[in-house]
């Protein structure tokens, strides 16, 4: 048995100069509007995972050191 995917409208407002914008740069690459949004959402979505993910490894200690330990190192491997 098929599974379909249930879609929902996302009525959007916006200014008619950024609608005119956007019409135009999705014509310039062969997109409709639709499509233009829709990849400009998802990669706006990649971007956030991307930068989370970042962040959480940042805050990982495992295998790091202290910038002093560092600094140290560095003063005498001269």
């Amino acid at each position: 048995m098929a599974t379909t995917v249930k879609k929902v409208r996302f009525p959007l407002e916006m200014p008619t100069e950024l609608r005119n914008h956007i019409r135009a740069a999705a014509a310039l690459e062969s997109k409709t509007m639709k499509d233009w949004i829709f990849e400009a959402i998802f990669e706006k979505l990649e971007d956030d995972i991307d930068s989370r993910e970042g962040l959480k490894v940042l805050g990982e200690l495992e295998g790091s050191t202290s910038l002093r330990d560092y600094l140290a190192r560095r003063k005498f491997s001269v």
